[in-house]
């Protein structure tokens, strides 16, 4: 992507120039690696449901024993990746945050005791999920439904430095934090293309350092599943953790004041350079806030300042695989069930949702013609093969499928996707669960982007390859089994087991 002035400013800013006054540490980070079972700079759990009665609970910790973090946490929903929660969460050395996802009557709502600052002021109050960006042509009760699956982005945006007035405010003093509003209403005067005003508020470029976990219980049912977040890391050249640029926005509703927007964001629906499935310009279709920003696709990269489309197909070339494998258990004998989630959450950056289009027109799936793939130079996701369900879910299919029963016996594409009879798994939405055998509740629950699996074994493994396409899919198989002697004496007999997916590169 060609730079302008606007992006060569912009660097000056978030690269922090050497010799430059109150300028913030030069950035380093060339690249992103994802870093499983370590920490990041960027954080996504595949998967939050409040579904069936089951409650979703993360974990982030702050592992540098200097700095603190603001981070932003972005709830996006199953179907499309709409935003539905965001806030900003603000981490002192050795902290560890936590929060809750749960459901009443109008949807998910997410609730935090944990001390740490949060911007807004969240703590110990019930903070409902926010369906502004879902379809005004849903009923009301699809538009519930919708708040109640998906996924979590959580971005370290900066680092706080110690000393400063924002540090002082955030680190925990006795247990906890001041979290001064006066302080902490500074933050929401940043730009983050001027570098004095970002020191003097005590921020400092991004090192990461955040490690991440998640589980889902089920009080009624004693079921546990849990997991770790998928870590990414920026490093350098030599590999080394290293400092991204600084993306730090005030978490306010106003209009961005950093000239063209597009020098931050790949998200083909806030953009001006989008298209539609026939090639037709569609320009910023939704008018973007200060609180849309950071994205994923905000330049983190020393190289990918001024264009998001570059940090965009990075940091989806990091998460991508070619397919993933994993286990599945229906022995009725222990009346096992299985429910596959297989999570696309860098899609959005390249195909979004036009919800004032017709599903079936053109114009309602929208691309980013620049977000490609480094090794082949072609589309993650190409306007052709792309289709819409009839729940209005983007779709992709897969290649092939194959699934083997635990004594070597095997059948290629041998599982019936219903309803219909195709054989090929669709990746439907963009965290789509695959339920193996059971066309009812299942484990999860799951209903905004679920397909059933008729597979001819009871028990196995299986795996599913994209052919030649590569798509950034994450998750994990949650195996759900009851031990009938525990309930037959009075005492819990369910158990949930998860295990994350194998993919290859």
């Amino acid at each position: 992507m060609k730079k302008n002035v606007l992006a060569l400013s912009i660097a000056a800013m978030i690269g922090g120039f050497a010799g430059s006054a109150n300028a913030l540490t030069a950035a380093t980070a060339t690249a992103f690696e994802q870093n499983d079972g370590g920490a990041g700079h960027i954080l996504v759990v595949p998967y939050f449901t409040t579904q069936n009665n089951n409650m979703s609970v993360i974990h982030v910790v702050n592992t540098d024993t200097q700095n603190g973090k603001a981070v932003k946490v972005r709830f996006r929903g199953a179907a499309n990746s709409d935003d539905i929660l965001d806030f900003t969460v603000f981490l002192s050395p050795y902290d560890v945050w936590t929060g809750s996802v749960q459901a009443d009557a109008n949807g998910s709502y997410f609730m935090t005791a944990d001390n740490s600052c949060t911007y807004p002021d969240i703590r110990k109050a019930k903070t409902s999920f926010v369906q502004d960006r879902l379809s005004d042509n849903w009923s009301a009760e699809k538009r519930v439904n919708n708040t109640k699956e998906g996924y979590v982005e959580i971005l370290n945006m900066a680092d706080v430095k110690p000393g400063s007035k924002l540090f002082t405010t955030i680190k925990h003093s006795s247990g906890a934090p001041k979290c001064d509003e006066a302080v902490l209403a500074d933050t929401l005067s940043i730009n983050p293309e001027t570098p004095a005003l970002a020191d003097a508020l005590g921020y400092e470029t991004p090192t990461g350092g955040l490690t991440g976990d998640w589980y889902i219980l089920n009080v009624n049912q004693t079921t546990t599943f849990s997991g770790a977040a998928t870590a990414i890391k920026a490093v350098d050249a030599a590999g080394a953790n290293a400092r991204g640029n600084f993306v730090a926005f005030p978490q306010d509703n106003h209009s961005p004041t950093v000239g063209n927007t597009d020098a931050y964001t790949a998200d083909p629906l806030f953009i001006s350079t989008a298209k539609d499935k026939a090639g037709v310009a569609q320009s910023k279709l939704i008018q973007i806030a200060n609180y849309d920003l950071p994205d994923l696709s905000t330049p983190y990269l020393t190289s990918n300042v001024g264009a998001p489309a570059s940090q965009a197909s990075s940091l989806t070339a990091a998460v991508a695989n070619n397919g993933v494998s994993n286990q599945f258990a229906n022995d009725p004998l222990i009346d096992a069930k299985t429910d596959w989630v297989l999570s696309m959450p860098l899609r959005r950056y390249s195909v979004g949702a036009n919800y004032a289009a017709d599903a079936k027109a053109n114009a309602y799936m929208v691309f980013n013609p620049d977000v490609l793939n480094p090794a082949t130079g072609k589309p993650f996701f190409a306007a052709g093969p792309t289709t819409v369900d009839a729940d209005g879910n983007i779709c992709v299919d897969t290649a092939s499928n194959t699934f083997y029963d635990r004594e070597e016996l095997s059948k290629t594409d041998g599982a019936v996707i219903s309803p219909g009879t195709a054989k090929k798994i669709r990746l439907c939405g963009e965290v789509n669960v695959l339920a193996f055998k059971d066309a009812g509740t299942s484990v999860l629950g799951a209903s905004v982007a679920r397909q059933t699996a008729t597979v001819a074994y009871d028990n196995g493994w299986g795996k599913v390859n994209y052919g030649s396409a590569s798509y950034p899919v994450v998750g994990s198989s949650f195996i759900k089994l009851m031990n009938s002697g525990g309930a037959a004496n009075g005492f819990s007999g369910t158990y949930g087991i998860t295990w994350p997916h194998r993919f290859s590169k």
